[in-house]
């Protein structure tokens, strides 16, 4: 005969015990949201990790919901109401949100308490039991908190945090060479019946109000707003999440489009550090051989880039200690060790990995950087399949676009008068409305993957010179449009720096840095002559470019992802990358929505990388290749700085 279940309980924290009368006020009020609820309930006075931690514990070893209390001088919370098996958050989440989203100095300390209990408000009891009752009428959701007497009060949503230091579990192992992951064994994964590049699950992820309601809240986050920007040419929407390195945007035609694609872009970029992953560190290569991806193979560096003032890296061989993080082969799902910098590109090198501790890297350490990463090969997808789809037709693109540039030939040109896409026709109108000629560069070359550089030159020969953007995917119709969204948008953009900036980078091309430089080098007119070297190919209509890309995709996709997938993998096979190395960067936060974000590392791909000094263009035998083609075998790495933004 089973046991019952021990009565719903509530249980008083130290914090109360110099007023026993209130204690046993609070007790007996309280008493019947934990009946209702079936949660046990505690009820503390300000912060204490330690009574969290141990109360959250208890629930969790009997798998029942727990309810936590905290009185915090003028304010409140009831809740959240967090609950086994399900993306509610704790006590310790909303701890760590509010600590994250104020960027308290005490952010990282949550033995510390952020807010002692000071004089109370005399209206709070009120407040208080007023609150109570509200939330037996309406019992609280998972995850749902009562703020009470502070600012924004009301009810707020709080989802389990990466950083929480109760329910977060224990850091992560370190890497054990000698017991790797298992094998990855892809899924089918049945997708949308005109792109097979989405699942049918993903269709939910853009769904405008669930998602707002999900993650949307301006106290708790996880994202704090999303905001709508008045100045673009179309519908654009940036959102903010605190533990994101940079915004999320998106571009649509209308809001309700634009404003889950930037919540989803801010969720990918959160994904760029090994929040919860294992890292291996200080190990050479040479150790590592039968299990690891040979760093050279990534591309590398010139004596002169090392030795400059502006490097920002140091130089590294088979016998210097890096980093490491387990990726798979797509090949064959083989577990594969890649360089930590590679395979997250906001990695730090620095011993504090446990939690939320590794997004404050020590300044000092910022050169002991090999191989530094941009974002490319990051993507988002409701399956770790289809996000690592996303991430080869990225990679596929921006590898296109310096290919293009470097050889610095005449490329095909789309005629973009009789596209019959209306979105396409409005963003051109955009930018010819601006005073510049835009141009659709045919790039996709060994890759057979549509690819697109939309080019923007300035009509009269003036400053800003000129703009350029990319574009990739299974229709070619798509790949124009998603260049010609980020074409519109910089065209637009106010200019907010002079001449003497973008001089400053041509007379000396070690001088572009960061990203932004790349596009202000080009701003100038004096480098009309290296962008337009591209223009003066044959004109040719977006199906003659690309005869029946779509209709094959679809085919070999079979109406699955991991079709698609896998005829992409072929496609990146024929060029000669015939190795693939995905790395899941999918922490809790982007599981409990039904999201998995994926790096994908090819090694003799040609790297985006930002920096004159930081281009990895050495070591690349199709790059090589391509330059002997033009007859420039002898021309020295690491070349002009791209243009790509």
């Amino acid at each position: 005969m089973t046991a019952p279940a021990p009565a719903p309980r509530v249980e008083a924290g130290p914090g109360l015990t110099a007023d026993p009368g209130r204690t046993a006020h609070l007790v007996d009020m309280l008493h019947p949201l934990a009946e209702r609820t079936g949660a046990t309930v505690s009820v503390n006075a300000g912060w204490d990790l330690a009574w969290e931690t141990a109360q959250w514990a208890a629930a969790a070893r009997a798998h029942r919901p727990h309810l936590s209390v905290r009185l915090l001088g003028a304010e409140a919370f009831v809740g959240p109401l967090w609950v086994p098996g399900t993306p509610a958050g704790c006590a310790g989440c909303a701890e760590a949100r509010l600590r994250i989203a104020a960027d308290h100095p005490l952010v990282e300390e949550f033995e510390v308490p952020c807010r002692l209990p000071g004089d109370e408000s005399p209206f709070l009891p009120e407040l208080l039991e007023a609150a109570v009752r509200s939330l037996l009428d309406t019992l609280p959701a998972p995850g749902e908190l009562r703020a009470v007497g502070g600012p924004r009060s009301g009810r707020h949503r709080v989802r389990r945090s990466l950083a929480c230091p109760v329910c977060g579990g224990p850091p992560a192992v370190p890497v054990d060479v000698a017991c790797p992951p298992p094998r990855w064994q892809p899924a089918s994964r049945p997708a949308e019946p005109r792109n097979p590049a989405r699942s049918l699950r993903g269709r939910t992820l853009l769904d405008r109000s669930s998602l707002r309601e999900r993650v949307v809240d301006p106290r708790f986050g996880p994202v704090l707003g999303v905001i709508r920007d008045t100045n673009a040419p179309f519908a654009m929407s940036s959102a903010v999440h605190p533990d994101a390195k940079a915004w999320g945007y998106g571009r649509a035609p209308h809001f309700d489009r634009s404003e889950p694609l930037a919540v989803l872009e801010v969720y990918e970029r959160l994904a760029g550090f090994p929040h919860h992953g294992a890292v291996l560190t200080d190990t050479p290569y040479e150790a590592l051989r039968d299990r690891a991806l040979d760093p050279d193979s990534l591309g590398q560096y010139t004596p002169q880039q090392l030795a400059h003032p502006m490097s920002r890296v140091l130089p590294g061989d088979a016998t210097t200690p890096r980093d490491w993080v387990w990726g798979h082969r797509l090949r064959d799902g083989e577990p594969l060790l890649v360089p930590a910098e590679v395979g997250f590109y906001q990695y730090e090198y620095t011993e504090r990995l446990a939690r939320h501790r590794a997004r404050r890297a020590p300044a000092d350490r910022r050169r002991r950087h090999f191989q530094p990463e941009s974002s490319s090969g990051c993507a988002l997808g409701a399956s770790l399949e289809e996000a690592t789809l996303h991430s080869l037709f990225e990679l596929a693109e921006r590898d296109a676009f310096l290919l293009a540039f470097h050889r610095a030939r005449p490329l095909p040109a789309v005629d973009p008068r009789p596209l019959d896409d209306p979105v396409s026709r409005m963003l051109l109108d955009s930018i010819e409305a601006r005073g510049y000629d835009a141009h659709l560069l045919v790039i996709t070359q060994d890759i057979g993957i549509p690819a697109i550089w939309a080019l923007a030159v300035h009509r009269e020969g003036g400053f800003p010179a000129t703009w350029s953007a990319a574009g990739s995917g299974i229709d070619p119709a798509d790949a124009v449009r998603g260049a010609l969204w980020e074409l519109a948008q910089l065209v637009r953009e106010p200019v907010d720096w002079e001449r003497a900036d973008a001089e400053r980078l041509l007379a000396d091309p070690y001088q572009v840095d960061v990203l932004k430089d790349h596009y202000v080098l080009y701003s100038l007119p004096q480098t009309l002559p290296r962008i337009t070297s591209v223009l003066g190919g044959p004109a040719v209509g977006l199906d003659e470019a690309f005869p029946g890309a779509a209709e094959r995709f679809r085919a070999e996709a079979g109406g699955d992802v991991l079709g698609a997938l896998r005829w992409t993998e072929r496609l990146f096979a024929a060029a000669g990358l015939d190795t693939v190395v995905v790395v899941d960067q999918t922490t809790r936060e982007h599981a409990d929505l039904g999201l998995a974000v994926a790096k994908a590392v090819v090694p003799g791909i040609v790297p985006m990388c930002f920096g004159h000094a930081q281009q990895r263009l050495t070591g690349l035998p199709r790059l090589e290749r391509a330059l002997a083609e033009e007859g420039r075998s002898g021309a020295t790495a690491p070349y002009d700085p791209h243009p790509f933004p």
